[in-house]
């Protein structure tokens, strides 16, 4: 006959104290509720958007003046008579109101879309990514140009960027990109001529 209430009241401290218990401490506030166990610290994870180390970096022509650099990836191996897909990493190193881009082919190369480009409210560091479309005639290597221009309240700056590109089985005699002294102007070859020294006579 003792064991009724016995087990009633074993009942009573298992059940209703654990409610009660767990109902207080959902309602604690926030200061008051148990912190989580201390993990490894997260770290920030990289926007895509200013990844462009796989990118190619634009050679500049002429002499330098605009505060902006250009990467470029050509996303396949370009074939003649088929257009291929080239993507553009503007990286301007000022602020500026607009940053103006105008893309042209050389001779036997049509620019098919994305000859012209647009940012404006440009930041300094940040990346702005354009794509333009890419057509040959024939085999051959081919120079795109890439003509940028930093526009301000103040002035607009330039900068002129050379992008090379290969299409189908470029022949070997095909001339490589011209060299470039530190002002980034073309160093034209001379041809070397023999000097005689007066004891030589």
């Amino acid at each position: 006959m003792l064991s009724i209430p016995i087990l009633a009241v074993f009942a009573t401290a298992c059940g209703g104290g654990g409610e009660d218990s767990a109902t207080q401490q959902a309602s604690a506030p926030v200061s008051q509720q148990p912190e989580p166990a201390a993990g490894p610290p997260a770290t920030a994870a990289r926007d895509p958007a200013l990844d462009d180390s796989h990118m190619a970096t634009a050679v500049v022509t002429g002499k330098t003046a605009a505060a902006v650099d250009l990467k470029y990836d050509i996303v396949e191996r370009p074939e003649p008579g088929q257009p291929v897909e080239v993507e553009l990493s503007f990286a301007p190193r000022l602020a500026a109101d607009e940053l103006r881009a105008s893309i042209s082919g050389v001779e036997g190369l049509t620019v098919v879309s994305g000859a012209a480009e647009t940012f404006e409210s440009v930041e300094a560091d940040e990346r702005y990514r354009s794509k333009l479309l890419l057509q040959a005639d024939g085999p051959g290597l081919y120079y795109v140009t890439v003509a940028v221009e930093m526009v301000t309240a103040v002035q607009t700056e330039a900068r002129v960027f050379s992008i090379p590109v290969a299409v189908g089985a470029v022949p070997a005699q095909a001339k490589a990109a011209p060299a470039v002294d530190a002002e980034g102007q073309a160093i034209q070859p001379m041809r070397a001529e023999e000097t005689l020294d007066s004891n030589d006579q």
